[in-house]
Order: C-alpha cells, then structure tokens, then sequence
C-alpha cells in the first residue's frame, strides 16, 4: 500500500475499522482508523472519454498502444462531479500492466487526478506514477486531503510521451469524510483521543514501512535531558541559538527505517492565516496546511494561527531543510511539523530543525514575518546585498540592444561579454544548470533507453567528462536503473539524465566537479579572469525535467540533509529539492566570502528552502497563455514577495510577443511595479525568437519601460515591508509599504479588479499629511490620516509620503 493510499479513512456511509488495539497502543499513541474495503465506486465504466488519440477495449480493460513512438498521447478520462460542502478526502486508483513502455517513471504513465475547487481554483497533476519497462499488474493509488471543498475531479489514465503498450484496468474513485470522532493529522485520520485545546506538546513517530501509526516518544532519563525513545529509535531534542530546536534521529538496527517524525504544540486559534493578506476561520476537524503538488511538501516555512489574543506559528529553519509539512489540526487546535525521513545502514542517524514564535493576532501573519526578519538567526537570508536593481537580461548581448540605457537592465545571464558588463554597471553571472546532463543523440539512432545509455557509454569511453559523471553521479530509480527522458528541445534532440549534483558524491569525475572545482573557480575569479564575473547563474533551481528521488545508495553517505523515502515502495532516497539545496549552498559559501553572488530560475515554487541561498530569484513566466490575460494571483506573488524579503524578484516573460502588444505589456508592468518586482522578457519558447533581439518590439514598448522600470527599482530598493502601517478600504484594492523606519517611505496602491474603485486609504502608524503620486506626479492630501483616492481596473499608484 503506497503512502497516499493511507492518507485517510471512514468511507462515506461505511462503517470505520480500527486496525489497532487501543489497549495494545502505547500511552499518548494516535491511532490510525481504516476504511471499509467494500465501497462503491465513483465511476462508471460506460463514461470512460478518449483522452488525446484514446485507448481500445480488450477484455476487461483500456489498452493505449504507444508502439515506438515516444511523443505519442493515449489514455482515458472521466470528470465526476462532487460538490462537496466541506473539503473531505478523495481517494483514487487503478493497476496497470505494460510492455516495453520506454522512458523513466513519471506522470505521464500513470492514474492522475485534476480537481476544481467550489470557488474556481484548482489543483492540477497528482499523480500514482507506474513503472515503466515490462511489468505485470501493477496497482497505484492517489489520495488527496483538499484544501478546501471540490466541485469536480477528473480521472485520468495516461500513457502519453511514452513508447509501448499499457493496459489499464478496476479504476475506482471514492470520496471520504472524517467522522465527528476522529480527527485529521499530518494528512491522516486518526482517533481523536485528546481534548480539543488540552493537548500537550509532543513528538511523535509514525513506522510508515509498517503502515503504522502515530506513537508519542517517551522521556528517557531526566526531562532536562532531552533525551526520547519510540519504536526502537533514539531521539534528542535540544534547543539552539535563535528560538531553534534541533531534533536527533538515529537507529542501530541496521535496516531501512521510513518514518514519520512528528512535533505537535497546542495552539487555540479561530483563524488560520493563509499569507499577508487573506485568513480563514478555523472550524470542525479539518486540516490547514498548503502543500506542493506532489502533496508531501509545504509551499511556505511556516503554519501560523491566530485567536483575538495572540498568533502562534511554528517553522522549518532554512538552513537546514528536509522534505517537511507544517499544518494545524482542526480537531485537536495543534499546530505541528512533520518530516519524512528515512534512516539505513550507509546514514543511520540525522537531523532536522524547527523554530516558534508568537506575534500580534492582530497585525496577523504580518506580525510573524516581521519577527523572521528581524530575528538574527534568520536577517542574512532575506538581505538585499546590491546597491542597484533592475531587470533581468539572458543569453544576449546588452551592448547590441539600441538604446539600452532606457531598459534598467541590472542583472546579465551569460557571461560572453563581461568586460562590456564591468564598464556599464551590469552585475554578470556563469550559467550552470544542476542535476542534469542534456545528451545530444545523433540523427537516426533510436530514442529509446538502451540506446540512450550505449550512447553514454560510448561517450565515456572517450572520455567526456559529463558521460564519466553519469556513472558516479546519476540518478537511479527504485530498479537499478540510470533515469533518462527523451526529449526533442531546441537545445537539445536526444536526452536529459537526472544527476545527483551533491558535493559529497565520491568519484574522479562526478557532476558537482564538473560545475564547480577550485581550477573552475580560479580561472573564473581569479587574478588571470577576463573581466569581472560576479556569480554563478542556477537555472531550472527545483529540477524540472528531474526526477524527484534518487534511488543509489553509493550516493546516501554524500548527503549531509536527511534522506527520504519512496511514498509508494517506502525505499530510502535522496530528494531532488534536497541535491539542489546542497549544490547551491556550496556555490555561496564560496562566492559570498568574495564578495560574488548567486542567481536562481525558479526557487520558491517548491522548496521555499532554496530562496534564501539566492541572491536574485527570478522566474520565467507567461501571462497571456493561448492568448488568455491570465497573470500571477495575488496570493501567488504576495507568497514569493514575503519569501524573498527585500531581495530582488525578475520575471522573464516567455510569450508569445505578437499577442503581447502595449496594453498587455502596460499591464504587466503595472502588477510587477505593485508588487516591487521586475518586468524582463525573453522568448516563446525559452529559446528561440528573443524579445530583445527584435528592435521592432523593444521599439514598441520602450516608453513604457522608460515609465515603470525606475519606478520599479526605486520602491524595490527601498524594501518592502510586511506590516504596511496603512489600510485600504476596499478588499480588492491592495497597499504595500516600502522603505526602512527613518527612511523615506513610500506606498503601492493596486487595483486588483476590472473595475474602477474609490478607496480611503487610512494611515496606521505613519504620519504624513501629504504624499507625491509618482506616476501621476500629483499631491494627494491626508486629513487625520485619511484620503480618499480612485484608481482604475489593474491600475497603480505610487505615493512617496512626504
């Protein structure tokens, strides 16, 4: 049974099954309840649709027949409406048999569930993933705990960019309810024996190998000690600088161990606190906790709650990250932290870190940031260590941009002109791109898997020193075997391996030495460098085309994070989000104490851990996909903005430019200038056809970045600040503060609907009777703190308080 599958119990209208004895439990255990395997099934047979080129009926099942062609598409889908009132648990699943399906484990061959949510969200792509090769029966399961409540999921059953045959068969769906004496934990159902707000702090182990459940820790010796035993296991808790409490885990028994560590703390709340902006009332049994979506880890660092009284938050220390979850317990008014870790004989022990803290209920999560802040254990990771900001250039010459002055280009991405860079102010960094190795793949030799690692033996053998890698740094799957996906990009027509990028890997030749080795770091920065180089560039930061675990347990030893486990075999591996971590942090610690910095594409959108290491975080987007306006939500950007601090953020806008004309670039600058972010464009398709390789386009919209990009870096520079000391009357009407106390101050006014509002915008803490509006270049006067201004549809203000 995989990790999803006993996610939750208690099948609607089915009686509930409590597979342990209470009597046999230990004191302060959280039992697990299981659900009735008799359940009727959500889909019906005769509603299966075609998805993409469809699949055929043979016997009881679908088959979708790929034959050789590894970017064909077939499966079968099914949408079941549920409307449900209040979030409740869906499970889903179905087992599969295959042939000579090509590829690495992933999505795309697999049962995969979208869901629409009640107020029009969605949650998109979790997955049961199948194994490829030849394989009998094989049966995945998906669970989801939603957020909030589902209007309708969809059931797919995919064999798409994959050769070879799949035969799918007894897919079932069925949605669960938590009943009134139970409760939910970590994801989980369990008996909900303690006393809403009368629980105790506690650590807790869950054996999920043995599929078992929560077991509270006991104290071993004197409390002052710190010292606990659970399940075999030898635990410390002690407390570090900085409100941190560090937790030993270690095993002597030699085997594989996958568990659940498990840090509870009473927290009484009536709000759970979403972001800076939003909270939502706390009721009944349900969970509240925001997760990626791969459902194992949590988006933000931290849970926080509040009640009329005081707000309570509990959090994952950054600087030493593990595949986390941090929540809080409806039932049972707990706030909690929960790592995924798994102990062997080549990493028997570990360690994982944790903070609390209290703030002011009222100013809310706002409260909570400004204390990270400012907490010195953490200040280093959200400075802005540069004195100019700007926009984000890649792969392009800024000297043969026309007119490049008016553009505040900041921050270059390739270093072929570095000298040009140094003389014009322009911070320059090294492209490097972990935990990949991109594998050209000659004309006419098949795209297949043997043929992929013939051709990197071949490669090895003479010697290149990226195939040599492979065969110490390469990621294996949970079979043994080297993890390729085949691909046809412009960079590339042939393949990309998944490799493990961590320092500690042993070997001659592995991947980390050929991206960074003190021969590399001096001729980049050494005395004889050409030019000035100021950092090292990570692109795809959080390993897109990667594989999410690495299977080779030559590689567990090198880890100096906690090893994981596989939610569905329970074997023990080393996550990607993890590697990452640990290469980029080495590139810091080199570069930082010379003066030098790191760039990152893509951090934050998963591993929250990785933006502090990043001195530039930045993402490549589109906001006007198939030519629909459809920008980053405000939950979204107000996420990535308290996560970087006073950082700088650049977009790269990767659209489609002939449907991006004036009015959509306008609008794009104005939400980047809302949010104290940078407008920067690049390509279609991160590749081909660059923004500012056609005078025609930058032409085009140049009085629009002469308009909004110094606006841009002069709030940027300024610094947003998360409590803002002011206040708009209308919901949808957003205010931002920007610059440190004693400083000049400055406020951002955004209009996030498609219609004109008049607001009051009242003063809380800052004093001013007048203020400039900057893009408007007009006075706006305050009386007792109060001044009513109107602004259009997607519209900004910015006001420099005087």
């Amino acid at each position: 049974m995989s990790y999803h599958s006993i996610l939750c119990a208690a099948l609607l209208s089915v009686s509930i099954i409590n597979t342990t004895k209470g009597a046999d439990s230990a004191p302060g255990t959280r039992r697990l309840v299981r659900l009735d395997p008799k359940a009727s099934n959500l889909l019906v047979e005769k509603n299966w649709r075609a998805y993409e080129k469809g699949f055929a009926r043979e016997g009881g099942g679908m088959v979708c027949d790929n034959g050789p062609a590894g970017d064909a598409s077939r499966g079968a889908s099914q949408t079941i409406v549920l409307n449900q009132k209040v979030a409740a648990p869906i499970v889903a699943g179905a087992s599969s048999r295959c042939e000579n399906v090509g590829g690495s484990r992933n999505g795309d061959y697999s049962i995969y569930l979208d869901l629409v949510y009640m107020d029009g969200d969605h949650l998109w792509g979790r997955t049961g993933n199948f194994d490829v090769g030849t394989h009998d029966w094989q049966r995945q399961e998906v669970r989801i705990m939603p957020e909030k409540p589902v209007k309708s999921v969809s059931v797919n059953l995919l064999l798409r960019k994959h050769g070879g045959k799949a035969v799918f068969k007894d897919a079932m769906l069925q949605q669960l309810e938590v009943p009134a004496s139970a409760g939910l934990l970590d994801g989980l159902v369990t008996l909900a024996d303690p006393v809403a707000g009368k629980v105790e702090s506690g650590l807790f182990v869950r054996d999920v190998g043995a599929d078992g459940d929560f077991v509270k820790a006991s104290a071993v010796g004197p409390a002052n000690l710190g010292q606990f035993e659970a399940m075999g296991l030898n635990l410390r808790m002690q407390a570090m600088d900085g409100n941190i409490t560090e937790i030993q885990v270690a095993d002597s028994s030699g085997k594989d161990r996958a568990l659940t560590l498990v840090y509870t703390m009473p927290a009484p709340a009536t709000r759970h606190l979403v972001d800076p902006r939003r909270d939502e009332p706390i009721s009944g049994s349900r969970e509240y906790r925001r997760l990626d979506h791969s459902g194992r880890i949590s988006r933000l660092p931290i849970a926080a709650v509040a009640d009329d009284r005081q707000g309570r938050a509990i959090g994952i220390d950054m600087a030493h990250p593990a595949i986390f979850r941090v929540g809080y317990a409806g039932a049972t008014r707990e706030l909690y932290i929960a790592y995924d870790l798994a102990l062997c004989r080549e990493k028997p022990s570990t360690s994982v870190y944790f903070y609390t803290l209290q703030f002011d209920a009222k100013l809310g999560l706002r409260s909570a940031i400004d204390q990270i802040y400012n907490a010195k254990a953490f200040r280093e990771q959200f400075e802005n260590r540069f004195k100019r900001l700007g926009l984000w250039m890649p792969f392009h010459a800024i000297s043969k941009v026309k007119g490049w002055e008016d553009f505040g280009f900041a921050f270059k991405e390739g270093n072929d002109e570095v000298a040009w860079d140094d003389a014009h102010d322009i911070i320059t960094f090294r492209y490097t791109e972990p935990m990949t190795w991109w594998m050209t793949m000659p004309k006419g030799m098949p795209r297949t898997f043997d043929a992929a690692l013939a051709h990197a033996k071949a490669l090895a053998e003479k010697n290149n020193p990226q195939a040599r890698a492979l065969f110490t740094s390469g990621f294996k799957d949970a079979r043994g075997q080297p993890i390729i996906r085949l691909r046809d990009e412009p960079w590339c027509d042939g393949g990309v391996w998944s490799m493990n990028s961590l320092p500690g890997i042993a070997g001659e030749s592995t991947d980390f030495k050929n991206k960074w080795n003190p021969q590399l770091k001096e001729k980049l920065y050494g005395a004889g460098a050409k030019g000035t180089l100021d950092g090292e560039y990570v692109d795809s930061i959080e390993g897109w085309v990667t594989d999410d675990l690495d299977f080779d347990r030559t590689h567990f030893a090198g880890a100096t994070t906690p090893l994981t486990f596989d939610p569905a075999t329970r074997q023990p591996a080393i996550h990607k989000g993890l590697i990452v971590f640990e290469y980029t942090r080495a590139l810091r610690n080199d570069l930082k104490p010379m003066g030098k910095f790191t760039m990152g594409n893509g951090a934050g959108s998963r591993f929250c851990w990785l933006v502090p290491l990043v001195d530039v975080n930045g993402t490549e987007t589109n906001w006007n996909r198939n030519g629909k306006w459809s920008p980053m939500s405000d939950a979204e950007l107000m996420t990535i903005r308290w996560l970087t601090g006073a950082k700088p953020y650049c977009f790269l806008m990767n659209t489609n430019f002939d449907q991006f004309g004036p009015a959509l670039v306008e609008k794009y600058m104005k939400r980047a200038l809302a949010y104290g972010m940078f407008p920067g464009f690049f390509s279609p398709d991160a590749s081909r056809g660059h923004y500012f390789s056609r005078a025609e386009l930058y032409d085009r919209d140049r009085p629009l970045f002469k308009k909004y990009v110094p606006l841009c870096r002069q709030i940027a520079e300024a610094g947003w600040q998360p409590i803002a000391l002011a206040r708009s009357s209308d919901e949808k009407v957003y205010v931002e503060r920007w610059g440190k106390t004693g400083a000049t101050q400055y406020l951002t006014v955004f209009n996030d609907s498609d219609q004109s509002r008049t607001i009051a915008l009242t003063l809380e803490g800052l004093k001013a009777s007048t203020a400039r509006e900057l893009i408007g270049d007009r006075a706006i006067q305050f009386t007792g703190g109060r001044a009513e201004i109107r602004i259009e549809a997607e519209d900004v203000q910015v006001l420099r308080l005087e």
